[in-house]
């Protein structure tokens, strides 16, 4: 059985407690990152966000769902959970426990003070829990007289919608000049599932509220906002609607969408603009998410703790960096001007440093691309290819007589020919192109323009009749499809040769580029060296704030994201006592297939619904063979129900079709017959 510890109970578990939770679940996995993210945060020290992940931990393990209500001051929020309550349980009126957090849960009557308790002289005499007392309800005022020395007030009354497993939080107005009421307040948000932020009717879109809406957004809990005291509002000044709109707009302005906006009157509580039975029903829609709520808080509220423990740490930091700024304020060095010589220097020893590595892979680019696009065996080229491989095919023989000495003499005018065309059509198409793509990506970059003009001109590959003659397989079966071959062959090997010749020329001055720059490469980091000496306070401040950085993304990385349940409207809750519950009360209890709707006067569908299942399915004449015979006006059928007698003209349309069909076939028919015989007698026959 799970404890149900309260939130009292929660605020005083210590790290005693701890237990390896190892399992495989994810709500099992979340709280073991939980541990580990408390143990990281007790070992530096800080023991306040130690104590509220312990309390976070507490929480999760007792699956309680907490409704916390937070408001400005003199919102209503007291009077309002007093009514949620059904009792008087908080005064309505400021008193000096205003400054506690007060929990409300379901229970016999009571009530239980927890006093503050000094956290270090705790640990030091070995004390488990701060002192607490359990008085009568109406004795809590009397006891609380002084606020400053309590931590927080749990009540306990019969409330039965919150069952076993959920409590309300009423909170300090946020307004409040008092900075404790501020603490108060956000030392308890990391307890709350769902946050209810009350306003006042008249104070909506002040700031303070805005501020805090955009804070609760930030958490990523589900927040709702009341706005409470609609009694106020006056429909001949302003319509209701525009209102709302004002309200929304407000909040959108400052990215704040909040999960439902409910608008209540405690004073008034008929009040036609009153939605008292959207916000009970709401209450009890969230108390049944209750166990996916609790999770997502869970996940939320690590993460914001460990942000906000990030940041303490990074406060710690705060007097050496406020040294180094003096020293740097002292200096009277112009840092954006260093900073800014710095960036340039950077920058171009990064250039020059990568321009080698550039340049080399720009020209095996372009030149490929030259490479692939360059069409060296035209139609004219390949029938010269096919001519040749002609004559290299077995049984080729030119004349009867020295046959031998003219077919070897045919044989050679036919290779020199193909390798004339072939060796124009790779110079044009592939030689040139290459040297001046060579040349084109290599100028500018600071060698001698002659220089790079003499080595893309060296980029040249002889093709000799002999390198045609060696391409050819004598294994081959000669015809068109071997041309096609032969001819993809020797351009596929004339391009290769010309790339690794483009490839070594390039590599070579590029080389040559490299060796170049080395003079102004050692300046620039000689430069930066000196840059950095009188810039190293600055790269000190820099250094500590990646530092922060990496510490808080560390400790965010070791919390696994909780899957967040699908909230619901206000607009589609509805409380099991209010009006919109008791309309849909006689739709539940009616049988299946009955509606209680009234349908209007004028529509067929509702005269249709009054009438009888039987009469509307079956006439009178249904057993008499009354046909298409309208029934008798003493019969309780509903006008216009009962279809128009058109069946009886229908049968006769297609009785009409169907006849004027056969009469066109038959016409047909002898048509063709007619056509048949007077083929026969035709003397063309």
């Amino acid at each position: 059985m799970k404890s149900e510890l309260t939130i009292a109970e929660a605020m005083s578990v210590e790290t005693g407690n701890k237990e390896g939770l190892q399992g495989g679940t994810p709500h099992d996995e979340m709280l073991a990152a939980v541990q580990g993210l408390l143990a990281k945060v007790e070992q530096t020290g800080d023991g306040e966000h130690g104590k509220k992940l312990r309390q976070l931990l507490a929480k999760a393990q007792s699956e309680r769902l907490y409704l916390a209500f937070c408001g400005h001051f003199s919102a209503g929020k007291s009077s309002l959970i007093n009514r949620l309550c059904g009792h008087m349980l908080l005064p309505s009126s400021p008193i000096p426990t205003s400054a506690n957090i007060v929990s409300i849960v379901n229970g016999e009557a009571g009530a239980r003070v927890i006093y503050r308790s000094d956290e270090a002289s705790d640990q030091s005499q070995g004390m488990g829990e701060p002192r607490s007392e359990t008085v009568p309800l109406d004795e809590l005022a009397e006891h609380c007289r002084n606020g400053e020395a309590i931590e927080t007030v749990e009540i306990r009354y019969p409330i039965p919608f919150l069952g076993e497993h959920a409590a309300l939080l009423d909170t300090p107005g946020i307004d409040s000049t008092d900075d404790a009421h501020h603490l108060a307040t956000e030392s308890a948000l990391h307890l709350a599932d769902v946050v209810f932020y009350v306003m006042d009717y008249n104070h909506v879109q002040s700031e303070i509220n805005l501020a805090f809406a955009k804070k609760m957004t930030e958490w990523g809990k589900p927040l709702y906002l009341i706005v409470n005291m609609i009694d106020k509002h006056r429909e001949q000044e302003l319509s209701f609607v525009t209102y709302q709109e004002g309200v929304r707009e407000a909040f959108a302005s400052w990215g704040v969408r909040p999960d439902g906006i409910v608008y209540t009157s405690v004073k008034v509580p008929n009040h036609p603009s009153s939605e008292w039975g959207k916000l009970e029903g709401l209450l009890g829609q969230l108390i049944e998410l209750r166990q996916p709520l609790v999770r997502l808080s869970l996940e939320k509220s690590a993460r914001a703790l460990a942000a906000a423990h990030a940041e303490k740490m990074a406060e710690r930091n705060e007097p050496a960096k406020e040294a180094i700024r003096e020293q740097l304020a002292a200096s009277g060095e112009d840092l954006d001007a260093v900073q800014a010589e710095y960036a340039g220097a950077s920058d171009e020893l990064a250039r020059l440093e990568s321009l080698p590595a550039e340049l080399q892979a720009a020209v095996r680019k372009d030149v490929a691309a030259v490479l692939d696009n360059a069409n060296v065996i035209p139609a004219v080229t390949r029938d010269l290819a096919h001519a040749y491989l002609e004559s290299r095919r077995p049984g080729f023989k030119v004349g009867w007589f020295g046959a031998a000495a003219k077919t070897a003499a045919e044989r050679e005018q036919r290779l020199a020919a193909l390798h004339k065309d072939f060796a124009s059509q790779v110079e044009t198409q592939v030689a040139r192109h290459v040297q001046q793509t060579v040349k084109a990506k290599l100028e500018g970059h600071g060698l001698p323009a002659g220089a790079i003009t003499e080595a893309a001109d060296r980029i040249n590959v002889e093709l000799t009749p002999q390198w045609l003659a060696g391409q050819v397989n004598e294994a081959a079966v000669f015809g068109n499809e071997y041309t096609l071959t032969y001819s993809k062959q020797i351009a596929a090997e004339a391009k290769s040769l010309y790339r690794k010749e483009a490839y070594a020329v390039g590599d070579e001055v590029i080389a040559a580029l490299a060796a170049a720059v080395q003079p102004r490469l050692a300046e620039l980091r000689a430069q930066l060296a000196e840059l950095d000496a009188r810039l190293a306070g600055l790269r000190e401040l820099e250094r500590l704030a990646q530092a922060e950085a990496a510490y808080g993304a560390a400790l965010l990385a070791q919390l696994p994201a909780a899957a967040a349940p699908a909230l619901p409207a206000p607009a589609a809750a509805a409380a099991p006592g209010s009006p919109a519950a008791a309309a849909a009360a006689p739709q539940a209890a009616a049988p299946p297939g009955v509606s209680h709707a009234s349908p209007s006067r004028g529509s067929r569908s509702g005269r249709a619904a009054a009438t009888p299942m039987a009469a509307r399915t079956r006439s009178p004449q249904a057993d008499t063979g009354g046909g298409c015979r309208k029934p008798p006006r003493a019969w309780a059928a509903p006008r216009r129900s009962w279809p128009a007698p058109r069946r009886c003209k229908a049968s006769a349309a297609r009785s009409k079709r169907r006849r004027s069909g056969w009469r066109t076939t038959a016409s047909r028919s002898r048509s063709s017959a007619r056509s048949a015989r007077a083929n026969r007698r035709s003397p063309m026959r």
